[in-house]
């Protein structure tokens, strides 16, 4: 009898177990790597945004800024243990502080990577064979991932990646995360902001800017979100979490998470603007506030 009864609380104790473990697996996560290098589980699918892979110091400075090698920094654990269980990859535009050398030659070249248009091509010649480009609007295992377009700095036009950029939805049943990509707070994000009223928002920062002289853009504009336009995120969208990135691992970034926690800490925004270290987990349900 006692067998039994120990027998049926095992059982018990373990189909519980089960259900917490399948309920554990189809929330969702956000994890910061590095720098703009995200992994997020949804669906039981893991999809790693923009990955930097190079070790600390061993890839050439973004031009026309200081002359210090990137990433800046380490990353948190083994690139084995970033690309552990990875299913496919997002990339938000090909430059090369979100897909560097380390990457490309280090993911598989059937990996499924979506892209926005143009940068298949450049994947495709790299010798990537599973490249799925989102003009607008995809569904893959349960996860839809909506394409907006955005500008990588004021005054942008031209064709991405430097010109227009992208900004992408990502939704998997009730749970879902607005990556801005590399983009400037303007009427095109506004917009696609207020059309997606978004729960989380995963947002790249470090008020990106070249210092020298260059062809291609004036020293000083920023390229990515400054802290003003984070603060105005908040109150465009004030039950909005928002999840600050791309800061400390490239040199053109003058922004720091120190001086961002400072300014959120300052300004009294530590509820809306959370700026994580590499590595950490964030749970959904943790950073949503609606």
């Amino acid at each position: 009898m006692k067998k039994a009864v120990l027998s049926m609380l095992t059982a018990l104790v373990s189909n519980f177990a089960a259900s917490a473990t399948v309920a554990t697996d189809s929330a969702m996560t956000i994890q910061l790597i590095r720098s703009a290098t995200v992994k997020v589980a949804a669906s039981n699918k893991h999809i790693l945004v923009d990955p930097i892979l190079a070790d600390k110091g061993t890839e050439p400075p973004i031009p026309f800024a200081n002359d210090k090698k990137i990433p800046g920094i380490d990353l948190p654990f083994s690139r084995d243990l970033v690309l552990k269980d990875v299913d496919a990859v997002l990339l938000t535009h090909y430059h090369p502080d979100h897909f560097d050398e380390a990457a490309e030659k280090m993911l598989p070249k059937n990996m499924l990577i979506f892209c926005q248009p143009g940068d298949d091509i450049k994947l495709q010649e790299k010798g990537f064979t599973n490249t799925r480009v989102i003009d607008s609007s995809l569904t893959w295992e349960g996860i839809t991932i909506s394409r907006y377009l955005s500008s990588h700095h004021k005054g942008a036009v031209g064709a991405p990646p430097f010109g227009i950029s992208s900004s992408y939805y990502l939704r998997a049943g009730k749970q879902s995360v607005f990556f801005t990509g590399d983009a400037i707070l303007d009427e095109l994000l506004t917009n696609s902001l207020l059309r997606t009223q978004p729960p989380v928002i995963v947002a790249n920062t470090g008020e990106c800017q070249f210092t020298r002289e260059n062809p291609i853009l004036a020293p000083g504009i920023t390229m990515t979100l400054t802290t003003g336009e984070l603060k105005a995120i908040t109150t465009l969208l004030p039950s909005t979490t928002i999840i600050a990135v791309h800061m400390d691992a490239i040199n053109h970034c003058n922004l720091s998470k120190t001086a961002l926690r400072k300014y959120v800490n300052d300004e009294k925004l530590k509820s809306r603007i959370v700026v994580p270290n590499e590595g950490d987990v964030l749970p959904y349900k943790q950073v949503n506030r609606k």
